[in-house]
């Protein structure tokens, strides 16, 4: 976990609700004193069962435990165009799946979890045929010229919601009692869906998020859950990202300023 560990996070927590703490943490909300007391408890028996069992692996991670009832595991775009043959974006992913086997970790983390009775939500990206949906926007307006992630997306004719390359892979395949977060047009998971409200609605405090891609989508909902006083906890090999090289700088770089990065293995799921 580096400098800023499980430990530092429980007492920056413990600081921060009450009033000693040297800056107010975004995920202490005033007058929200159920989800910060949910959060207390939550990192608390994280924090103490990694102590307990000197659970830190040569990559620095650490046990994460987390109450099934009040958690969800946020899986976003594990479709065929990231994580199939044929998609369009596979092969620049195939390196980093095959490496992490995200796609054989990230299936277990989600059989295991839905058994312990974890929320499960998947969230898919998918666009109109014409790509209405970007349209006049990520636009330089001086070029006259689209540009970034999203306008590559319609370059390359990838996540039409009419084609099968938008499904999700079969191993990954939602089932009853799953939810599915509706709308996605943009990176961040949030933006412009129902997460947030199928998040309050099921009474969910913990995120643990897994999906593609690591430096963009990943990182946009993290970032964004953390402000909005979620736990977050990030699945080191249940992401993936285009390079190996870029999975792996923005997990060592960032991951541990916005939430709790961890692998599978390590996160437990309290009785």
């Amino acid at each position: 976990m580096g400098k800023y560990g499980l430990l530092e996070h429980s007492r920056r927590l413990v600081a921060a609700e009450s009033g000693d703490g040297p800056r107010k943490l975004p995920y202490v909300q005033r007058g929200n004193t159920h989800r910060n007391a949910a959060l207390s408890v939550a990192v608390n028996q994280s924090t103490e069962n990694a102590s307990k069992n000197d659970s830190k692996t040569d990559d620095g991670y650490s046990l994460v435990s987390v109450e099934p009832s009040t958690t969800a595991i946020v899986l976003i775009e594990f479709q065929r165009e990231f994580a199939a043959e044929g998609g369009e974006f596979y092969s620049n992913c195939k390196p980093c799946l095959d490496k992490y086997q995200v796609l054989k970790n990230a299936e277990a983390l989600m059989k295991q979890a839905r058994e312990a009775g974890c929320k499960i939500i998947h969230v898919p990206i998918a666009f109109a045929e014409d790509y209405k949906e970007l349209e006049g926007k990520f636009m330089d307006k001086e070029e006259n010229s689209a540009y970034g992630v999203l306008e590559n997306i319609a370059d390359h004719d990838a996540f039409k919601e009419s084609g099968e390359t938008a499904d999700f892979i079969d191993s990954m395949n939602p089932v009853d009692g799953d939810l599915i977060c509706q709308n996605k047009k943009g990176l961040c998971a949030f933006y412009g869906t129902d997460l947030d409200d199928l998040l309050e609605k099921n009474g969910i405090n913990t995120i643990v998020l897994g999906g593609f891609l690591t430096n963009c989508c990943i990182e946009s909902t993290m970032r964004s859950a953390y402000e909005k006083g979620y736990k977050v906890v990030t699945l080191f090999d249940c992401c993936c990202a285009t390079s190996v090289e870029a999975h792996e700088m923005s997990f060592k770089h960032s991951f541990e300023m916005f939430s709790i990065p961890t692998t599978s293995d390590l996160v437990k799921f309290s009785s």
